[in-house]
Formats: C-alpha cells, structure tokens, sequence
C-alpha cells in the first residue's frame, strides 16, 4: 500500500481496490480501539494513531475530524493534558 504523500495527492493515484483496503485497514483499527481502548497498551496498539492517521492521510479524510467522530481519545487527552 502507498505511503501518504506531504501533498495528500495520494488518493488520486491509488485505485479503486487500495482505497477498499484503506478503508478495511481503518475499519480494523476502529474496533480494536472499542475492544482496547480500556486495556494497556501492548504490541498490536502501541502505534494505534499512527496508523489511524496515515489512513486517514491516504483517504484524504481529517484526521482530528475522524477522532472525533469515533470518539477516539489518546491517553493525554484522558488525562486532560
């Protein structure tokens, strides 16, 4: 799968197929975190948001945005700093 670009042109240049797996990859994450979200963080988790924004960067989606709408907090923002 394509990296994210600075320029975010990447969405153009993949296909139909990569975007579905984007999107899958991205929907995976998504419930791992409403599995996980309560437990420590391990191996599968430790870069969680990395992930969730490069595909959000390959999507060309906002990636504050979409934290926002699933509701996904990282521990500094549990903790109110």
């Amino acid at each position: 799968m394509p990296d994210a670009a600075p320029g975010r042109k990447v969405l153009t240049q993949m296909n139909s197929v990569d975007r579905v797996k984007v999107v899958s990859e991205l929907y995976e994450l998504l419930n791992e975190y409403a599995c996980k979200r309560d437990l420590p963080v391990d191996e599968s988790t430790a870069n969680f948001f990395e992930k969730v924004k490069r595909c959000c960067d390959l999507l060309d989606l906002d990636y504050d945005e979409c934290k926002k709408e699933f509701g996904l907090k990282e521990s500094h923002e549990f903790l109110g700093k």
